[in-house]
């Protein structure tokens, strides 16, 4: 059984759990006032013990339900999901104001040569180095996402050219601070396009002039490829 779905189970034990306790404090009190008498000391005791178990078991539930709300958007890897993607494209869209929004696609390169040469789990860790450094970079203005296998996307809010430019060097040199200290070295494709008063675009048209222009960085890398000589662990 997958995590999220135990996680419902367990959910839903818990509503049953405390919906039966209520009926019991709810007997008890009734009880109290038809006979209109002192409760018996176990009485007592007893729905002292049943509301805290009632505060207990929705304080836990509670924080189980934003776990699950939280995973619902969050990546194997631990960065934002294609689900939460989509969300930020249509709150943006649906506010109609994509004005100074910013969009970087990525795409990392020799994911199939990292997963035939040294195996899926390397494969894993490669996706899993690059996504921690992205989620490293986020803020509340910049959102980033894994939208596919080895495609990335990040999302700027409030933004310029030059902001952009500066993301992109960062992310840079964090990757050639990773690479010089790992022997599987990251090498990613990278577009960006940003909406603005001269060039205003949507959500869709922003995202599409973005991905063109990684696939043309990706056709100009084409030629280079991890050195079957450093993908020795």
């Amino acid at each position: 059984m997958s995590n999220r779905k135990y996680i419902k189970s367990l959910l839903l034990g818990m509503s049953v759990m405390m919906t039966i306790l209520i009926a019991i404090q709810i007997y008890i009190t009734v009880y109290v006032l038809k006979h209109n008498e002192m409760l018996p000391r176990i009485l007592s005791c007893t729905a002292l013990i049943l509301d805290i178990i009632i505060l207990a078991v929705f304080f836990v539930s509670s924080r189980i339900n934003a776990d699950v709300d939280s995973m619902a958007y969050t990546d194997v890897t631990g960065i934002n999901n294609k689900l939460a993607y989509q969300n930020h494209i249509n709150r943006l869209n649906n506010a109609d104001d994509t004005f100074l929004v910013g969009v970087i696609m990525l795409d990392l390169n020799n994911l199939k040569r990292v997963n035939d040469t040294l195996g899926h789990e390397m494969g894993d860790r490669y996706i899993e180095s690059f996504s921690a450094i992205l989620a490293g970079m986020q803020n509340e203005r910049i959102s980033a996402y894994r939208i596919g296998g080895d495609e990335f996307c990040v999302i700027l809010e409030k933004t310029n050219a030059v902001e952009i430019h500066q993301i992109l060097d960062s992310l840079e040199r964090k990757i050639n601070v990773y690479n010089e200290k790992n022997n599987i070295k990251i090498s990613y494709a990278k577009g960006c396009e940003i909406s603005t008063r001269e060039h205003y675009y949507l959500m869709e048209e922003l995202t599409k002039r973005a991905d063109s222009r990684m696939y043309e960085n990706k056709r100009l890398m084409k030629g280079k490829r991890l050195d079957g000589r450093r993908l020795n662990v």
